[in-house]
């Protein structure tokens, strides 16, 4: 076996153990809110402060996506769902974590009052390679999508060449979030 091969073979594991241990949510408490200010500013064009609310997941909710997960070991308890007013009426923004190669990196979902997807931002990506997944032309694969179907691997959202970890990662990260928000009621 060629170096490549092995390596791929490696990262591939690395990927699953990580995957399985990561529960994916994200406190807001835990960001940097300059980070998060900037983003809310890229992504809709506001500079106003995000109001974040502690959603419960139900028992019975947890027990109907469980076993359509793809990147987290099992449903949150709760999730951290921040709102902004902006022209376009409410938005919000879901913080989370996914694995990378060897480490985690840090990104927020928005999505309109509709479910749908209208950005991600990458916050935090701690890697040499892979990094490609915070490029515009990627990100935006994923807008104006509303549900976990519609994000899969190689067929809704297409690999970076060098990033392939990192963007199985992410797809399969927000393919879960999409199940738990679908899920759950929004804060007004």
């Amino acid at each position: 076996m060629n170096k490549t091969v092995i390596s791929t073979f490696i990262a591939s594991i690395a990927l699953l153990v990580l995957a399985n241990n990561v529960m994916g949510q994200v406190h807001p408490d835990e960001l940097n809110e300059t980070l998060i200010s900037n983003s809310v500013n890229e992504v809709w064009g506001v500079k106003e402060k995000t109001q974040w609310a502690k959603i419960e997941v139900s028992d019975s909710t947890a027990q109907l996506i469980e076993g359509k997960l793809r990147a987290k070991s099992e449903v949150p308890d709760t999730v951290y769902i921040g709102t902004i007013s902006t022209g376009k009426g409410i938005q919000y923004v879901l913080p989370d974590i996914a694995p990378s190669r060897s480490e985690e990196f840090t990104y927020l979902l928005y999505f309109d009052a509709s479910k749908k997807i209208t950005g991600i931002d990458v916050l935090d990506y701690r890697e040499n390679y892979g990094y490609e997944i915070d490029y515009s032309y990627f990100r935006n694969q994923f807008k104006g999508k509303s549900k976990a179907k519609q994000v899969r691997f190689r067929r809704g959202i297409q690999n970076i060449s060098g990033a392939t970890i990192s963007v199985r990662s992410i797809t399969n990260s927000v393919h879960d979030l999409l199940l738990i928000i679908n899920q759950i009621s929004l804060p007004e």
